[in-house]
């Protein structure tokens, strides 16, 4: 019988500087620092294996050991010819599939089609006859991980992360209008009004009844409105610059409660709004750098229940950093220790904060630090990138090498449109002419060296830019070269490099639906529907891109046919599951020695990681024409419970950081804002599609089936960023072109 499984005190000035340089250089950063009308594509290209970075022994990391679970074996699996006989397979009648879906699996020997399903386990069956047996596949796995990284995420955030930055937020603004009291000089209490009006903004964002000071109020409820209205950009009302308001829009897992779409708010302003060391305008740079000193050193005169605020800051920012990543901006750490040198001799805060000399003396000092690598606001082509972007902010947004590549893969690094119309989807119309104002995920697989996925966007005329060629060959050699230890830097990196064997070529010795080229696309495809997952979860912390405003052989052992009930498959990625079981033990052992993690947590890590060891045995076991047991095959066919179990949390947990929206796999997350059209590039997972596929098992032919993503790329007003709730509910774009080499109606 087939059963289908469901799925504060004040402060003298006067001690200002001495507490600003005691904290001196602490170990903070050691510590953790739609698509295109689908146009020909090229032929197959020969099978190679490419050549991707590999971590071949023990890390220690800043944060915890990383151990490797590689795979090493040669594949030489048992399979069959193309095109495959449909009237051969043992189970043929249990299948009905529409004419152009059985076209594709006679030619292919797979195929995927659309279904309603919200969640992947549903789509995963327990049959003790074998008539429908179970393909694990790899996006079912991965699908897995990010559920476990995003509620891991969330339990950190809403148990540690949210009651320690209202602390620290009411604790510096007690400090701050304490010192602003005491203050003389004119010039000194109008930077230190914007500094408290800058806290002030934060503090009402936490706490909506909060009254700032009337010598603020005007300008702090202005902020207010501006950011609860987030949908567009506008000169600040306290720091007078451009910013992006729609960028507060709570998306991502932000939107399941008030703590989350407040703490959201917060952190987006913390990490956005920034202090300027580099303007055209001296006198405006010097204030800039005041007001970042002032802010820093009440941090360092600040005590919360006995703790240093400091301390309390690290608390927050140290385990973002092993979520996400180090800050691209100048920080807290940063200022220290520069106001350590230059302040050394310094008695009277005051004295020194309006000595212009030294001022200049500090702002030189944070001139040769690294300039961001990301450009998160919209800037004109006209205007200096490091004037307008390098800056001190009180919680930086991250680093994160997708970002990266996307910042140089748009206008101006590549420039005007080379091909002739229609025009590609990466295509803008701008003042310069038609440039490249939108990246595409295609780029990061490119990127990372999937040679498929440049083919794609050569074949759509998304290449076909001034320059384009030679920052993205430079962006290859730069990622393939990296040192192994990058890789596992944080859990950001490390998901990546999960990611990396997706791209491999399959060649001889695997299965020979994986030696097709329409299922390069399929990894690609699953390549892609996982880092949209990993988008949608760092959605706050990673630092967005912006484009530029533009101006003017078989063998092995041969196995008895298994009983029929013992039928099933996985997805024969060993490298993918051992790579998330040392990312499941990696993402465990720091959390857990941290305190952050419920015993709830520590325990579906430890599954997560033995699920990916035992899927990781029996695919090397089909690789190499081994013989699966009784007990294999039935953990293939349990699978659905397995996953279903893994990614269930107690009523006690999801009642505090989930909601109904959690009941669908659908999420979304824009990753990129062009600002010449003002128009914002989405990443995006449908319901799953329902991966067929003609496997060979102990001799016999046979249908198994198992779920796959759907992934959807196009672009959106940036007035309205969309949420996982309006997405839920919206129909969904055309599908990238790439897929109908592997996606058929059913």
């Amino acid at each position: 019988m087939n059963k289908k499984i469901p799925l504060i005190g004040g402060m003298v000035v006067s001690t200002l500087i001495l507490a600003f340089i005691g904290v001196g250089v602490w170990y903070l950063f050691n510590a953790g620092q739609g698509g295109a009308k689908p146009a020909p594509l090229p032929k197959p290209e020969p099978i190679i294996q490419e050549n991707f970075p590999l971590i071949k022994a023990s890390l220690q990391t800043e944060f915890a050991a990383y151990t490797p679970n590689p795979s090493s074996i040669t594949p030489s699996a048992e399979s069959y010819s193309l095109p495959v006989d449909l009237e051969k397979l043992a189970n043929k009648s249990e299948y009905a599939v529409s004419d152009a879906a059985r076209t594709l699996l006679t030619k292919n020997g797979f195929v995927a089609t659309p279904t309603y399903s919200d969640t992947m386990t549903d789509l995963y069956t327990y049959d003790e006859t074998g008539n429908h047996p179970n393909f694990v596949t790899t996006d079912s796995i991965l699908h897995a991980f990010h559920i476990l990284y995003d509620f891991s995420l969330r339990h950190v955030e809403i148990n540690k992360f949210y009651p320690e930055i209202k602390q620290l937020t009411a604790a510096l603004l007690g400090t701050a209008l304490g010192d602003y009291k005491t203050l003389q000089s004119t010039g000194l209490k109008q930077i230190a009004e914007k500094d408290i009006a800058y806290l002030a903004v934060a503090q009402k964002l936490l706490n909506p009844d909060y009254e700032p000071p009337a010598f603020v109020a005007d300008k702090v409820n202005q902020e207010i409105d501006l950011i609860s209205w987030h949908n567009r950009m506008q000169a600040s009302p306290i720091f007078g610059y451009d910013e992006d308001y729609s960028q507060y829009t709570p998306r991502g897992h932000y939107t399941r409660n008030e703590d989350f779409q407040r703490y959201f708010k917060t952190m987006m302003w913390y990490g956005r709004m920034q202090f300027r060391n580099a303007l055209d305008d001296q006198a405006q740079t010097r204030d800039e750098t005041r007001a970042a000193i002032l802010l820093v050193g009440w941090m360092n005169n600040t005590k919360i229940d006995e703790k240093d605020a400091i301390d309390v800051w690290k608390d927050i920012y140290q385990p973002t950093v092993f979520f996400v990543g180090k800050s691209d901006d100048l920080t807290i750490a940063d200022y220290s220790g520069i106001g350590q040198t230059i302040f050394a001799d310094s008695k009277d805060a005051t004295t020194v904060l309006l000595d212009n000399k030294k001022i200049d003396q500090f702002i030189e000092e944070t001139k040769k630090l690294p300039s961001p690598k990301i450009t998160s606001s919209f800037i004109q082509d006209t205007q200096n990138a490091q004037s307008a972007t390098k800056a001190f902010r009180f919680m930086g947004q991250r680093f994160i090498p997708d970002s990266y590549m996307f910042q140089n893969l748009v206008y101006p690094k590549v420039t005007n449109y080379t091909g002739n119309d229609p025009r590609p989807f990466t295509a803008v119309q701008s003042q310069a002419g038609i440039v490249r104002g939108f990246p595409r995920g295609l780029d990061v697989a490119a990127v990372l060296g999937s040679k498929r996925a440049a083919a794609i966007l050569e074949g759509e005329k998304d290449s076909a830019y001034t320059n384009y060629a030679v920052v993205a060959a430079k962006l290859r050699d730069e990622f393939l070269t990296l040192p192994q230890e990058q890789y596992a830097e944080n859990l950001y990196w490390n998901w990546l490099y999960a990611l990396l064997p997706t791209l491999s070529i399959k060649g001889v010795g695997y299965p020979i639906f994986m030696q097709q080229q329409s299922w390069r696309d399929k990894d690609l495809n699953s390549f892609l529907g996982s880092w949209t997952e990993l988008r949608h979860d760092t959605i706050l912390y990673a630092k967005q891109s912006y484009t530029f405003g533009a101006g003017a052989a078989p063998g092995g052992q041969d196995f008895v046919k298994p009983p029929k009930k013992d039928r099933g498959y996985v997805e024969p990625n060993p490298e993918v599951y051992g790579r998330l079981a040392a990312l499941a033990e990696y993402m465990n052992e720091d959390l857990s020695n941290r305190n952050l993690l419920s015993e709830e947590y520590v325990k579906k890590l430890n599954e997560l990681e033995q699920v990916n060891t035992t899927l990781k045995g029996i695919a090397e076991k089909e690789l190499t024409n081994r013989a699966l047991g009784a007990d294999e095959y039935k953990y293939i066919r349990e699978i659905g419970g397995t996953l279903a179990t893994l990614v269930d949390f107690s009523s006690e947990e999801t009642e505090k950081i989930a909601s109904g929206t959690d009941e669908k796999i659908d999420v979304i997350a824009d990753v990129h804002t062009d600002g010449n059209s003002s128009q914002v590039l989405e990443e995006g997972i449908g319901k799953p599609f329902r991966l067929l596929v003609v496997v060979k098992n102990g001799g016999e032919l046979y249908y198994a089936s198992g779920p796959l993503f759907s992934y959807y790329e196009f672009k959106q007003p940036l007035s309205d960023r969309l949420t996982d709730e309006k997405w839920q509910e919206m129909e969904k774009p055309p599908l990238p072109s790439f897929t109908t080499s592997f996606v058929r109606e059913e």
